[in-house]
């Protein structure tokens, strides 16, 4: 599967961006809902939870054909966010949309977005043989989860460095002038 780019915030008005916010939390939401589930097979599934997916589902979707119905470009879904530098970027993007978005994102704390990110990062970490990235408490606010995805690319920027460190020692970074 081939990476998916979403939408640089300068490109989108705040409008788009408040809009795409919403978009994205329904989306991890239904996301994170989908990998708990897929995370315990040997549970059966109860039909309350199934319910639960499904109209988390349905929420996304009515929203992704607003959304797209609407503005362009459009949302592409089925990021892969499975490397640091990776996760790095999206924590970014989807902070810029939610400051782009300014006051009409304020009234959503996307919990389910940082919760995304937060599975993705631990999912990293275990790959990688790093710590997990640190948690704060739960966010309520829009700021705090800002704060916190700011944070978590952070700590991706740090496990990208760290690899490329490991990965070549001795050798002088990517970016390094090399006296020729």
């Amino acid at each position: 599967m081939t990476e998916a780019r979403l939408v640089a915030g300068e490109e989108i008005s705040a409008a788009q961006a408040a809009a795409l916010t919403v978009l994205l939390d329904l989306e991890a939401r239904w996301e994170n809902l989908r990998a708990t589930r897929s995370g315990t097979p040997q549970v059966p599934s109860a039909t309350p939870d199934l319910q639960a997916m499904q109209r988390a589902y349905a929420a996304f979707r009515t929203q992704l054909r607003a959304y797209q119905a609407r503005f362009s470009p459009t949302h592409a879904t089925e990021l892969l966010l499975n490397t640091p530098d990776r996760l790095g970027r999206w924590c970014r993007q989807v902070r810029d949309f939610h400051l782009r978005a300014g006051h009409a994102a304020q009234a959503n704390c996307p919990v389910h977005v940082l919760e995304k990110a937060y599975r993705w990062a631990d999912q990293v970490a275990g790959k990688s043989g790093a710590e997990r990235a640190s948690r704060a408490a739960p966010p309520c606010t829009a700021e705090a989860v800002i704060r916190d995805l700011e944070a978590l690319a952070a700590w991706c920027d740090a496990l990208t460095q760290s690899s490329r460190s490991r990965a070549l020692p001795g050798a002088a970074p990517y970016n390094a002038v090399v006296p020729g």
